[in-house]
């Protein structure tokens, strides 16, 4: 089906494909004129690279689609929504299947493929095993793969150091589990990490690219403007590719921290019009027939793992501002529990939840015959919405977020839910707080690094001047003269200068300093905190909080709570976890919130509240 999204100019819809693993597709075709060309995008497949740069991605597709052009954005195996293993090979051949659903989804005769980062680079493998297309854009690809590997391995460091100057008298972390390397909060055999590292772009197989071999018109798009991509002449030259290249800077932009992403648009103009030229013209695409605003919305089901034990469904339904993006996981046989699981996110991390945990739990959970739904807000992952990365804070703590994810839970609700279980992270953890309240079927919450319950500028204060603590004291940044230099000519990150532009720099200390002396609280409207989890903790709703210690949503509970969270009500457990940052990267941190949400499940499944620990 081809529901209509907020735009008038696109269709859009999620499928699944792929022969030896299910791949998760979301197609966007033009409403109305058309051309005869489909852009296949390949991202970044893996970690960091993978959350910070999907949103952008969605912007990408939506911009070549608004004005005529197909484009198909797709999972990799064993990323973000997609079945199988990370594999080299098996990434080469995802990418030749996401050619070849390109063609046969939309009946375009030519084909373009957008490589980004690593993407780029195994889209290019793909070529090299034979894959035809007819138009290739690279952006910010690496000559070899060993040198992203050494920047993802660098990045690792760096945070665990962060993690130990930020835990200083904590227990040492465990170590990683045998063959497995940390990269980002992801996991990184020693097989993968072998694969890559023999991945060379600067040769070409033999017998890969004869002379008579078509080859695709070229562009190349540098990571900055100092041109760090010519190291991709050798590559090119190899298989006899031709390529423009553009230099421009945006790419560190949409591949920054994922709450600052921003995408790029110039350069999504200039892939656009690049890609747009000698186009021909072709039949405009089947409008939708299809029902998109009942309460079960037309699916595309996949089975999921070994066994196919586990089937996945994808679905857009309509909202108020468009479409909403959800994936259901329950179990393919067998009864399923009336319980179900809500999985929400915050702003920057799209339904997969952070470090892809969302799809690991919801997997695990339905092979004991739970069902889940893990889903997008307005304005984040796969949702339709405005948002490019630096949306204003309070707009992720509006009512019409809550009311979306309401929408979205009549999915479960007409499949026979009788009762939920909500966790998230961030924005995410409020939205499940705040939609607790609205409901008398929520049994249990699990709020994970909750920030704020509801928008509250003195909370924007108080983050904001955590940053400034936390970006005053970066080593890297004082010590190096360029990064001196552009600190004296206002280039601050965009969240430093908000930080200085609103004044969290004066006021923040001295709302600290207030708690630190118990000064009483004024009013009832300044306990909104105290009173909202203490009444709620009187429903029968059992409250798990989870905190990475040291992290922002420490200093909000204990800014409202007290030092030792004293004035927080005893049924609610707090659990916290050392060495971890917002979005808990380390194992050991995703394994102890797996357990916290683990007991959540069996206690309101078995239908008591329990008491608090």
């Amino acid at each position: 089906m081809f529901p209509l999204t907020a735009s008038d100019k696109r269709h859009l819809r999620a499928f699944w494909f792929g022969e030896e693993f299910s791949l998760l597709g979301h197609l966007h075709t033009p409403r109305g004129a058309a051309v005869d060309l489909c852009a296949v995008i390949c991202p970044a497949p893996f970690g960091y690279d993978n959350v910070c740069g999907h949103r952008g991605l969605r912007i990408l597709a939506d911009r070549l689609s608004s004005t005529g052009i197909a484009a198909l954005r797709f999972d990799f195996p064993g990323t973000g929504d997609s079945d199988g293993e990370m594999e080299l090979p098996a990434w080469r051949a995802a990418a030749a299947s996401a050619v070849a659903a390109a063609r046969r989804e939309t009946g375009c005769s030519r084909i373009a493929i957008i490589g980004v980062g690593l993407g780029g680079g195994i889209a290019l493998g793909a070529l090299d095993d034979g894959v035809e297309i007819d138009k290739l854009i690279l952006w910010g690809v690496p000559a070899r793969a060993r040198d992203w590997l050494r920047e993802q391995r660098v990045y690792q460091a760096m945070a665990a150091q962060a993690s130990v100057t930020r835990d200083p008298n904590a227990p040492k972390p465990p170590p990683d589990p045998p063959g497995v390397e940390q990269i980002a909060g992801f996991p990184l055999t020693k097989k993968l990490a072998d694969q890559l590292s023999a991945f060379d772009l600067r040769s070409a197989p033999a017998g890969a690219w004869p002379v008579e071999r078509p080859r695709p018109e070229t562009l190349v798009v540098t990571r900055t403007l100092t041109g760090d991509e010519k190291t991709m002449r050798t590559p090119l030259d190899a298989r006899g590719l031709a390529a423009a290249l553009e230099q421009r800077d945006g790419f560190t932009k949409m591949y920054d921290q994922p709450h600052l992403s921003v995408a790029p648009l110039e350069i999504f103009e200039l892939m656009r019009d690049w890609l747009a030229k000698d186009a021909v013209d072709r039949a405009p695409y089947a409008p939708s027939s299809a029902k998109v605003d009942g309460a079960l919305p037309d699916g595309a089901s996949t089975r999921i793992g070994a066994g196919a034990l586990i089937e996945e469904t994808v679905r857009y339904k309509q909202g108020e501002a468009g479409l909403l993006f959800s994936i259901e996981t329950r179990p393919a046989k067998g009864p399923v529990n009336p319980t179900w699981l809500i999985l929400l996110t915050g702003r920057a991390v799209r339904h997969i939840g952070p470090n892809r945990i969302w799809v690991s739990i919801a997997r695990e959970l339905a092979l004991k015959g739970f069902a889940s739904l893990r889903l997008d807000g307005r304005s984040v992952g796969d949702s339709d919405g405005e948002g490019n990365g630096l949306m204003p804070n309070e707009e992720y703590y509006q009512e019409h977020i809550y009311d979306d994810i309401e929408n979205v839970m009549e999915i479960a609700t007409a499949q026979g839910a009788k009762q939920f279980l909500m966790t998230g992270i961030c924005s995410g953890a409020t939205a499940s707080y705040q939609i607790a309240w609205r409901r008398t079927d929520v049994r249990a919450i699990v709020l994970l690094n909750l920030l704020q319950l509801r928008h509250d500028p003195s909370d924007d204060d108080s983050a904001l001047f955590q940053q400034l603590l936390k970006f005053a004291r970066r080593r890297d940044l004082w010590l190096n003269p360029q990064s001196f230099r552009k600190l004296l000519k206002g280039k601050l990150p965009p969240n430093i200068k908000e930080a200085f532009r609103s004044g969290a720099f004066l006021l923040a200390p001295w709302r600290k300093l207030n708690t630190l002396i118990k000064r009483p609280v004024k009013s009832a409207e300044d306990d909104y905190v105290v009173r909202g989890y203490n009444d709620l903790a009187k429903r029968p709703i059992a409250i798990d909080i989870f905190l990475s210690d040291g992290d922002y949503s420490v200093n909000f509970l204990e800014r409202h709570f007290g030092a030792g969270f004293e004035r927080l009500d005893q049924s609610i457990r707090v659990h916290r976890v050392y060495h971890a940052d917002h979005t808990i990267r380390p194992f050991h941190a995703q394994e102890h919130f797996f357990q916290v949400l683990r007991a959540a499940v069996d206690r309101i499944a078995g239908g008591t509240k329990g008491s608090g620990s």
